[in-house]
């Protein structure tokens, strides 16, 4: 990666920023250039470390462009680039606009992605208010329906007519008609990436508008897992070890017929001494579940919130399973069954993440896979329950679905949580769908309420 490219994206965001209603001053830009030219960054990744520092000016900002460079990054193509090979601009201006108004307006957002992104926000935030649940499952089209994006195909047909009684010749005309079909299936890409974002971007948005984020562990039920405040994270860790002691206990009184008569007066006391707010309760003999669990959790980057709320629950609840096994994963994996047996829960959670060695590479499912049947074959058997938690997300390398499949004859059943909702799972390099077919059940957990009721089902028979 070049200075001279650095510079060049940094300026784009810098525009970007501008019309987003959040400029930076040409001090600031003027200063992350400098640290540019000095730093001569080799990846993206570091050139984002020396440009949020110097023009976000608060946490807010922080997060918002934060977002934006992730979504320039992860755009399918230049915009600029785009924009510029489309030769769209030989056409009459007056002719476009009267037979093509959409397509009209969908060529000022190639020229000016920051309108794009902005339009983009603006609906999201007035769709979801409106339809909420809908708006989950089939954002990409209600978003596609509101920005009008069935109309064009029907305006070609009129520009084509009118660009003939104007003396176009068929090949030009045809020329024209391909490159708009290519700019409506760029912005329908950029479309689909912005929406594998979409529940960040909602709090981004109302940061962007100066609203301030609600409050309250009811509020936090509904906030995606990976944007949370430190603070907030605070919270949910009680309210994880809340819900596993309510669910441990509620499940074994309802599935195992317990009683106050098998509670230990004794192993509560010991259980609770010190605490001032939560009451483990104690139960003298309880039957466990049968199936042995293991676990392959992801502990990347991407994932980390994740695996750190489900840790605390694990830790929780360990004494529910009979035999339980609990790997975690990056480019390779890692068994940390003992640590889930004897830390407390934040100790857990800061011991996993600082110790294991290969945190900070990049997530190799293929290679996880193949250690994994390599070394812990001979732990399955047809009564294991073998729980995944992971985005599926592969960087382009082998997803490793015949280790799966091998897997999948060998368990009882196969669990996997994952971050990403389905429509993502046909984008960029999400192996989403290739995995579910080796599932047995697949939940999408991005909040709090989703990933209590994705627990709930570890703790059935």
């Amino acid at each position: 990666m070049e200075v001279k490219e650095s510079i060049k994206f940094t300026t784009k965001i810098y525009n970007f920023l501008s019309g987003l209603g959040m400029p930076v001053s040409p001090v600031e830009f003027a200063q992350t250039v400098y640290s540019i030219e000095q730093a001569k960054p080799k990846t993206y990744e570091t050139l984002k470390r020396i440009i949020v520092p110097i023009m976000a000016r608060n946490k807010e900002q922080h997060l918002l462009l934060l977002q934006i460079i992730d979504f320039l990054l992860n755009t399918s193509e230049d915009w600029e680039h785009f924009g510029d090979s489309m030769g769209i601009k030989h056409i009459d201006p007056l002719i476009l606009r009267e037979s093509a108004p959409t397509i009209a307006k969908i060529l000022d957002w190639v020229a000016h992605p920051e309108l794009f992104y902005k339009r983009l926000q603006e609906l999201y935030l007035e769709l979801h208010d409106r339809y909420q649940e809908r708006m989950e499952n089939s954002g990409y089209m209600l978003l596609a329906e509101a920005l009008e994006l069935d109309r064009p195909e029907k305006e070609l047909v009129v520009l084509g007519k009118a660009l003939e009684l104007a003396g176009w010749c068929p090949e030009d005309i045809a020329g024209i008609t391909s490159a708009i079909e290519n700019m409506l299936t760029f912005i329908r890409r950029n479309i689909s990436e912005f929406i594998l974002h979409a529940s960040k971007v909602t709090g981004v948005t109302a940061l962007l508008h100066g609203n301030e984020p609600k409050s309250g562990e009811k509020e936090l039920w509904n906030i995606p897992l990976s944007f949370l405040s430190k603070k907030d994270i605070e919270t949910i860790n009680q309210i994880i070890r809340r819900m596993a002691l309510h669910l441990r206990d509620d499940i074994k009184r309802r599935q195992y017929g317990i009683t106050t008569k098998d509670i230990s007066i004794r192993q509560t006391f010991r259980l609770n001494a010190g605490r001032d707010m939560l009451i483990q309760l104690g139960y003298g003999k309880i039957k466990k579940l049968e199936s042995p669990l293991i676990v392959l959790c992801d502990i990347s980057g991407s994932m980390r919130n994740y695996a750190r709320f489900f840790m605390q629950f694990i830790s929780v609840v360990k004494d529910t399973f009979k035999k339980l096994k609990v790997f975690v994963f990056v480019s390779g994996i890692e068994d940390v069954t003992q640590l889930v047996r004897t830390k407390p829960a934040d100790e857990l959670v800061d011991r996993i993440f600082s110790d294991y060695r290969e945190a900070r590479t990049y997530t190799d499912y293929g290679n996880v896979f193949r250690q994994f049947t390599g070394r812990y074959l001979g732990l399955l058997t047809s009564k294991t329950r073998l729980l995944i938690i992971g985005d599926g997300r592969t960087n382009y390398q082998y997803p490793g679905d015949e280790e799966l499949e091998l897997l999948k004859k060998r368990v009882k059943d196969i669990l996997w949580f994952t971050p990403d909702e389905r429509y993502s799972w046909f984008t960029g390099d999400s192996e989403m769908n290739l995995y579910s077919n080796y599932t047995d059940e697949l939940f999408v957990v991005r909040t709090l309420g989703e990933l209590k009721t994705a627990l709930q089902s570890l703790l059935t028979v």
